[in-house]
């Protein structure tokens, strides 16, 4: 398998993920100052580093949709993840948790431009407020989640509706 992959690749047949994306680029504009991003059971400097580039991989999978030939900049102002932060006690010792309630959605405020191939500013918008009032699941955080697996996975569906409403919902 790997072979044939080395074959299409010599030939041309297959080209690297990001020749056929557009470019994004991702500030993060004082993360210090953002209204949610503790960490539940993990260092904080460590946990906010993972959720940063969860976000970059998020970003960039978006912008995967967009015409290869355009640049998308983003900076993010605030984030508030889905949930809190919240002790519980298991085998007789507490541990933190990050706990989902009914209006504990995810939130976000950035703002961003998109550019054509020239430079030219196609989209611009500042301080844009994303909510995730309609992100499915309660309780509390899963395993996988609090591994790593899927980090932002309120967060993610979030980001998913805001790009397909802003970037997809005009294209012909």
């Amino acid at each position: 398998m790997l072979r044939l992959l080395s074959i299409a690749m010599a030939a041309g047949l297959v080209l690297p993920l990001h020749a056929v994306a557009a470019e994004v680029e991702v500030t993060w504009h004082e993360p210090d100052s953002y209204k949610d991003m503790q960490a539940a059971e993990s260092n904080q400097e460590r946990y906010e580093k993972r959720v940063m580039e969860a976000f970059d991989a998020k970003f960039s999978e978006l912008a995967s949709k967009l015409p290869e030939d355009q640049r998308l900049h983003i900076t993010v102002t605030d984030v508030d993840l889905a949930g809190m932060v919240t002790p519980r006690e298991v085998g007789g010792s507490m541990q933190n948790f990050r706990v989902v309630e009914n209006m504990d959605y995810p939130y976000m405020e950035l703002s961003y431009t998109l550019y054509d191939a020239d430079g030219n500013v196609l989209k611009q918008v500042e301080d844009e407020r994303i909510r995730g009032n309609e992100v499915p699941g309660q309780g509390l955080s899963t395993a996988e989640r609090r591994r790593g697996g899927n980090l932002i996975e309120y967060e993610s569906a979030m980001l998913d509706r805001w790009f397909r409403n802003t970037f997809e919902s005009n294209e012909e």
